[in-house]
């Protein structure tokens, strides 16, 4: 019996039930957690903080945040009511909110919060830019903005596939994606430029190259944090149509090229702070 081949396909932008439960299981623990280890080399610890979560999914990592900075109160804010559910679930003695809603868009009070954090946003140039003067809104003076992302140098496993499937197909509107990503478009200079022009400033940041070892290639095509996080993004960078056929071919050849190898996924993950 030939099992079926799992799909690249992005997972819904808002999450359900089932959802939510798998990110967090899975999700969390394997991939999410490079982004939180990222942030916490640039994370200014104080006595007490008040935290903004923005895009806080099911809650991660706030109560890691709270270890370091245990007089830590805040909101987090996530358009997904089954991912709030599960963050609320976790809360224990911790002082936190969770609010459905618009990260990019909170309604919550100006000028509020010592830390504004957000971990793997998706979102494209425009909607980053809505994001992180949404960011200097909430701080008060001096308050610190956290952002982790992939850099678009992340994946290049899965952006050759993409770039070979273009060649066989003469898909010429996804060469010229690729040429635009291979640029290097999402960058630590770029990223700086844009939270600069949300009137943020003071930045640093903190760069780590990490891989994600697989048995196989299917194993990577299972990984939940393939559909959550990696194909969506990837998707972002790229700002095409439909790519099923060119997502379908990169499955199959993933599948076939490491079919019993192990295979090592590659990913640039950028922390940057920038304060108000």
């Amino acid at each position: 019996m030939v099992t079926e081949l799992p799909h690249l396909e992005p997972a819904p932008e808002v999450f359900g039930e089932n959802d939510a439960a798998v990110f967090e299981t899975f999700v969390v623990p394997s991939y999410l957690r490079l982004y939180w280890e990222a942030a916490q080399q640039v994370l200014l610890i104080g006595e007490a903080a008040r935290l903004a979560h923005l895009g806080c999914r099911t809650g991660y990592p706030d109560t890691e945040l709270l270890e370091r900075m245990p007089r830590t109160t805040g909101v987090g804010v996530d358009p997904s009511n089954s991912s709030l559910i599960v963050a609320r679930s976790k809360l224990g003695a911790m002082n936190m909110e969770y609010l459905q809603g618009d990260p990019r868009s909170t309604g919550l009070s100006a000028g509020t919060f010592s830390h504004v954090l957000a971990l793997h946003p998706l979102y494209d140039a425009p909607e980053r830019a809505r994001l992180f003067t949404e960011m200097h809104r909430l701080l008060y003076t001096g308050g610190q903005a956290i952002v982790v992302f992939p850099l678009s140098s992340s994946f290049p496993e899965i952006l050759d596939l993409l770039a070979e499937y273009a060649l066989k197909h003469e898909d010429l509107d996804i060469t010229r994606a690729l040429e635009v990503a291979a640029s290097e478009r999402m960058t630590i200079e770029t990223l700086s430029e844009e939270l600069e022009a949300a009137g943020l400033s003071d930045l640093d940041f903190t760069l780590v190259h990490d891989s994600i070892g697989y048995d196989s290639g299917r194993s990577l095509l299972e990984d939940p944090a393939t559909r959550y996080l990696i194909a969506p993004q990837i998707s972002h960078w790229l700002e095409q149509g439909d790519l099923s056929p060119a997502l379908e071919y990169v499955a199959r050849a993933i599948d076939k090229y490491w079919s019993e190898d192990r295979m090592e996924l590659s990913v640039a993950v950028a922390a940057l702070s920038a304060r108000r």
